[in-house]
């Protein structure tokens, strides 16, 4: 392993680093006081879930608030646990700010594209989508491009942070073609988007990219 790289493996502990900690407290919280408060909780879940169609009648707050949603018990301790492990390492090597803005903007890039997936699926645009995964697999990617060589315990097993990338989409994938594609697609477009943004593209590179294409097209008519 080259200098300076980092590793998880062994009996180190990753670091509970602050922008972790209040993250996962805020999604623990929200996931237990929706569960908690039974009818008023199911409101308030209805209200800040991620719908596709709801971005036409203004629910914009819901492409960030849906991320602090988790109410699955298992669902919620493997995400809690993969902020925790992978986070933690990126924080340090970002700052809390950088790395709070590379979590969101995953998130909502994940439930952008997937709701421009929705304007070809009445299943997608009308579908509720909850929880981190988005910009948990943002991170993963982010990993892997940031900090290739280091190493994290997969089940128990030592693996480097390159690989973390096809093992995540694959498992993805597996999961979206034995159970159906709807439900984790924002994960998939937030693992894009790590890739993208964590590899250097910024969003705004990509709006001018397209502009310019626009351009290019309308001058070639």
């Amino acid at each position: 392993m080259p200098r300076g790289q980092p590793t998880m493996s062994g009996f180190g502990v990753p670091p509970l680093t602050r922008g972790v900690k209040w993250l996962g407290v805020i999604t623990l919280a929200v996931s237990i006081l929706i569960r908690v408060f039974g009818d008023a909780g199911h409101e308030f879940k209805a209200a800040a879930e991620f719908v596709p169609a709801a971005l036409a009648h203004g629910r914009v707050w819901q492409l960030v608030t849906y991320t602090f949603i988790n109410t699955e018990p298992f669902n919620l301790i493997f995400a809690l646990l993969g902020l925790w492990m992978i986070g933690g390492m990126l924080e340090r090597e970002w700052g809390t700010r950088r790395f709070i803005i590379f979590y969101f903007l995953t998130s909502v890039a994940g439930a952008l594209a997937t709701a421009a997936i929705g304007i070809f699926s009445e299943t997608v645009a009308h579908f509720g989508y909850t929880g981190n995964w988005s910009a948990i697999e943002g991170l993963i990617a982010a990993f892997a491009v940031v900090m290739p060589n280091a190493q994290i315990l997969l089940y128990l097993f030592p693996v480097q942070a390159k690989w973390m990338l096809p093992i995540s989409a694959g498992i993805t994938v597996l999961f979206m073609l034995m159970t159906g594609w709807q439900p984790y697609l924002p994960q998939l477009f937030g693992l894009g988007a790590g890739v993208l943004f964590a590899g250097g593209v910024s969003p705004g590179n990509v709006f001018l990219r397209a502009k310019v294409w626009w351009i290019d097209r309308r001058l070639r008519r």
